[in-house]
């Protein structure tokens, strides 16, 4: 009896985008789940940080912005610049205290009067106009009124649900079932290949690809999924203060990642689909690519990675120079190394008929005896 060799697949954003999902950040940002309308500093460092390039913006850039904010803050002695209130608050603590005192004619208003305008063309606070007595003023949200720091772990939940939402809502369109993504899945989720094992980064579930209702018990999520409605989102570890800790991925309560560094160093091929091997991640991927890059123990593997164009082939290249220490010639002298690129190959082209009939099932064949 014949015995397939070990397979692994692991997917990342760009399996969903080219399953033809709408999972970019862009596309989150740009949807009414993203709550950047909320009035936290870290809402507004996002909200300024890609204005007017949110297309190229990728979910490990989102990932490396949250750890840049939390270290700024840290360096700085966990001083946060907050533009929501600097020298507002004791106009918000007022305002909150007793609408009958505030209205808009009241000599509060008269004295404060141009920054108050200020603040409504900003809508921090908003002209509740009353039929029965004098128009008053109110703040738009009472959050205003806690400490930035709090406001920041509200805005990080607020996130972390909006996604949940999001992505449940996108997992149920209809996705392209001949795209190169469901093809190579379909190799990989063969109900009797037990040879092959899949881990994703995505919270979307796979259930409508194929139309495979069973396939999700194949896969192993890494960070959580939309259906438990539960997520991990974050940094890496990293001294970043304790303010701000709970955004490392690591205290999440609910952080307990499967064990896929074992399967890649114990499997034969490997596939790796729309994920960036960002340095947020890099903890589950180093260990294997160095091993991979090294020639005191050299054990060859078929190691194919999809990613969308030759710009993310750079961007590729470069984590796997990190995490190879600078020896990624090594990694491709050692193993057998392909990066295709899913803009310029049809699932017809001779690269990916060649790479499907390699990582194709084959039942054991048995041999009889008369």
């Amino acid at each position: 009896m014949s015995k397939n060799k070990k397979k692994v697949l692991i997917i990342g954003n760009g399996f969903d985008l080219n399953l033809g999902r709408k999972t970019s950040y862009k596309n989150f940002y740009e949807s009414n789940f993203c709550p950047k309308d909320y009035l936290a500093p870290l809402v507004y460092y996002l909200n300024n940080k890609w204005d007017d390039n949110l297309e190229a913006v990728k979910w490990y850039d989102f990932e490396n912005e949250l750890e840049k904010y939390c270290l700024t803050i840290h360096k700085n002695g966990d001083k946060i610049q907050d533009i929501y209130q600097l020298a507002d608050l004791e106009l918000f603590k007022t305002i909150n205290q007793s609408k009958d005192k505030v209205t808009i004619l009241s000599s509060f208003v008269q004295i404060n009067k141009n920054r108050l305008q200020q603040l409504i063309n900003d809508g921090l606070i908003s002209i509740v106009h009353n039929n029965n007595r004098l128009d008053y003023l109110e703040l738009s949200n009472t959050d205003l009124l806690l400490p930035a720091a709090e406001r920041d772990k509200i805005a990080f939940n607020l996130i972390k649900s909006g996604l949940i939402e999001y992505f449940s809502c996108v997992q149920n369109e209809e996705i392209d079932n001949n795209s190169i993504a469901a093809k190579v899945f379909k190799e990989f989720i063969h109900p009797k290949d037990e040879s092959s094992v899949i881990y994703s980064f995505n919270y979307t579930h796979t259930e409508r690809i194929l139309s495979i209702l069973s396939s999700t018990e194949r896969v192993h999520f890494v960070h959580g999924n939309c259906n438990d409605k539960n997520i991990i989102i974050g940094t890496k570890d990293g001294d970043i203060g304790q303010t701000y800790e709970y955004i490392q991925k690591s205290f999440d309560p609910n952080y307990n990642p499967p064990s896929m560094v074992y399967d890649l160093l114990s499997a034969n091929d490997i596939t790796i689909f729309g994920h960036s091997l960002g340095t947020n991640d890099s903890q589950y991927f180093k260990p294997f690519f160095e091993r991979q890059s090294s020639f005191t123990s050299p054990e060859k593997k078929n190691i194919t990675i999809f990613t969308k164009d030759t710009t993310s082939e750079i961007e590729i290249k470069r984590s796997l120079q990190k995490m190879t220490n600078w020896n990624l010639s090594a990694l491709y002298g050692l193993n057998n190394l392909k990066i295709i690129k899913t803009d310029e190959q049809s699932t017809d082209s001779e690269i990916i008929k060649e790479y499907l009939k390699r990582i194709h099932y084959t039942p054991p064949r048995v041999i009889s005896y008369h």
